[in-house]
């Protein structure tokens, strides 16, 4: 396949952890003395800074958006001699195929069937070999004529479903009220991050799939209330855990003339802290399954 010429991609709508979720974890954090001297409210907005910065650089350092998201790529591929064109997106888990067509030029593309598409994680497949007519004598089989290289326009969604409750759930609900329903597919699993009332949910499988803020529906009703803002998300574990140790590295990132105490009296300024070099290996370590592969 040829170098992709186009693609349109957004910014992830959710970052990958909330302030509760951060306060709650082990961190061994000060999480009321960010900002010196401010309150509780002035604390947790700038928590809620360090931890959207902080998924950026995750989605930097993995080359791809984690969270799921809508992108529209244009690209060249060629279609095999039996009659399968077999195309890479530049961002995966790949969830699902929008919409598909493909051409001799740009002038010229056909809609492709994406209901009977084949999906991998990181490739979609296009089965070209059926829907050709026989019209003539000597008609040849539509497909012995796309060897050559085609154009391809492709909308998809990829990445894993994370997002909040814009409105509060009842227990037994069966329905939830979220700000991005971006990811959701029909039977898959997802959990909602709610402290002790944390729970493992399902979709529907009769859910429409959807971008958006909208409702999902669910298999079973939720076991327990949860109020609005809670992190509802099928990122990996794996995956958490990395944002927590990338945001302790922003947080405990020293000034350039922090100093250090030694014994009672102050000593040699240090420009780094120490413990900065553990997250930041950890989170690496953690994200290195989930970058994009060139």
């Amino acid at each position: 396949m040829a170098q992709k010429l186009t693609t349109l991609s957004p910014l992830f709508s959710t970052p990958y952890l909330t302030v509760a979720e951060y306060k709650q974890a082990p961190t061994g954090v000060d999480v009321d003395d960010f900002v010196g001297g401010g309150s509780i409210g002035l604390n947790d907005q700038e928590l809620t800074n360090v931890i959207a910065r902080a998924s950026s650089w995750m989605d930097a350092h993995c080359g791809q958006v984690l969270g799921a998201t809508q992108d529209t790529e244009s690209f060249r591929a060629r279609t095999s001699r039996d009659g399968f064109l077999r195309v890479h997106p530049r961002y995966w888990p790949i969830i699902s195929v929008v919409s598909a067509s493909f051409g001799g030029s740009p002038s010229l593309m056909s809609a492709l069937d994406v209901s009977t598409a084949w999906l991998e994680p990181m490739a979609v497949v296009f089965s070209l070999s059926y829907g050709s007519s026989f019209s003539g004598q000597l008609q040849f089989s539509r497909v012995m004529s796309l060897t050559q290289e085609q154009f391809v326009t492709m909308t998809y969604v990829n990445g894993y479903a994370n997002t909040v409750l814009t409105a509060p759930m009842l227990a037994a609900a069966t329905t939830m009220t979220v700000s991005d329903t971006t990811g959701f597919q029909p039977g898959m699993s997802f959990r909602v991050y709610d402290g002790t009332n944390s729970e493992l949910l399902k979709v529907s499988s009769t859910y429409v799939p959807a971008t958006g803020a909208g409702a999902v529906t669910l298999s079973a009703g939720c076991a327990y209330a949860h109020a609005a803002s809670v992190s509802i998300s099928a990122l990996p574990p794996a995956v958490k855990q990395a944002a927590i140790s990338m945001v302790n590295v922003i947080l405990k990132s020293r000034g350039n003339s922090a100093l250090v105490m030694g014994g009672l009296t102050p000593g040699q300024i240090q420009t780094n802290n120490p413990a900065v070099a553990n997250d930041y290996e950890m989170a690496c370590s953690l994200l290195a399954p989930y970058r994009r592969i060139r």
